[in-house]
């Protein structure tokens, strides 16, 4: 066995790089001679010639923000593995990489438990492979951590006369899936929460401490959770924005600018017993508006929105004829006009 860390040419040496996830890459046949002797072999060797092998190395993979208090980087690793026909093999190494020499030909399942320092069981993972005889099989396995659920241990502290009426509105939110909403205890000047049945897995923590419903403080962290361990942190929110009490001034200038009216359909000129429908509208939206139509200063006809055109021209006889039109809006804050000028021929 060697050791071998895949993306790296030279041996790893015991080095674990913690941002990597731990895969079990295979080795050529040619390292069966410089097998180290730190590792037993197999009980169950066949005789030369009759036997396949198989070539391992793992990886480990590395911590985030907050953390339980377990050490979460591999320090060694129990492989076993069952074949055909009963056959077995056990090994334990501290090292990445690993040939199992002198295995039966068939099909073998191979289980990878990976420990820490202190022998504690923190990853585990399998992989099947079929060996033939005289060749060393590649295998790849990728020891994960344990799947479960974990708990969660938060306290939060601010100055009790800094804030009124004081509540917590924090969550865990995973990569993919719903947010996991947490409760906490709130006291003056203190809020804890205790969560034991978290999935483990990388989540992002939002903490806000709230005073009468208004955003003071806040943060945020990565949280990781391990199965049947307990992540803690504290949050010091002594330094807080207070809102306190305010009028909020807004000033609208309303100035009663007169109404942009225009008129349309107007021509500049009719036969006797002709006639035309003239329209008027207003400029952006002001409401309801009132028309009156007036012929030569006297009112003709009134309308609104809804009926804002005229007719004119079938009783008029031949001569020159002033045509305007007012509006104003219902509240008479505003108002304006048009006119324009058509002879009956």
């Amino acid at each position: 066995m060697r050791i071998h860390d895949k993306g790296y040419k030279k041996p790893l040496r015991g080095r674990f790089d913690a941002k990597r996830v731990p895969p079990l890459v295979l080795l050529p046949l040619f390292v069966l001679p410089f097998i180290l002797p730190a590792c037993s072999l197999p009980a169950t060797l066949l005789p030369e010639g009759e036997a396949g092998a198989i070539a391992l190395s793992i990886s480990t993979a590395g911590s985030k923000t907050l953390l339980p208090a377990i050490d979460m980087v591999p320090a060694g690793y129990d492989i076993s593995g069952s074949g055909p026909n009963g056959r077995s093999f056990s090994q334990t190494t501290a090292l990445t990489s690993i040939v199992i020499p002198g295995l039966a030909f068939g099909q073998w399942t191979v289980t990878v438990n990976a420990k820490n320092q202190a022998g504690t069981l923190i990853a585990q993972g399998s992989a099947t492979i079929l060996v033939s005889t005289g060749v060393q099989s590649p295998l790849t396995i990728v020891p994960i951590p344990l799947q479960g659920n974990g708990k969660i241990s938060l306290a939060v502290t601010w100055v009790a006369s800094d804030v009124q009426t004081a509540s917590i509105d924090a969550q865990l939110t995973p990569g993919t899936g719903s947010p996991i909403p947490l409760s906490f205890v709130v006291a003056a000047g203190t809020a804890s929460c205790q969560n034991v049945s978290v999935p483990t897995g990388y989540y992002t923590l939002s903490i806000r401490l709230l005073d009468n419903g208004l955003l003071v403080m806040g943060a945020v962290e990565v949280v990781r959770i391990v199965k049947d361990q307990t992540t803690a942190g504290t949050f010091d929110f002594t330094q807080v924005n207070k809102p306190g009490g305010a009028i909020a001034v807004s000033i609208t200038p309303l100035m009663s600018e007169p109404l942009t009216v225009a008129m349309q359909g107007q021509a500049a000129t009719l036969p006797v017993g002709g006639s035309m429908t003239v329209a008027a509208s207003v400029a952006g939206n002001v409401g309801n508006v009132l028309y009156v139509w007036y012929i030569n200063g006297e009112s003709r006809a009134t309308g609104s929105n809804a009926s804002p055109s005229f007719t004119v021209g079938s009783s008029l006889p031949a001569g020159v004829y002033h045509l305007d039109v007012t509006a104003f809006t219902a509240d008479g804050k505003r108002a304006g006009a048009a006119s324009a000028v058509s002879r009956v021929l």
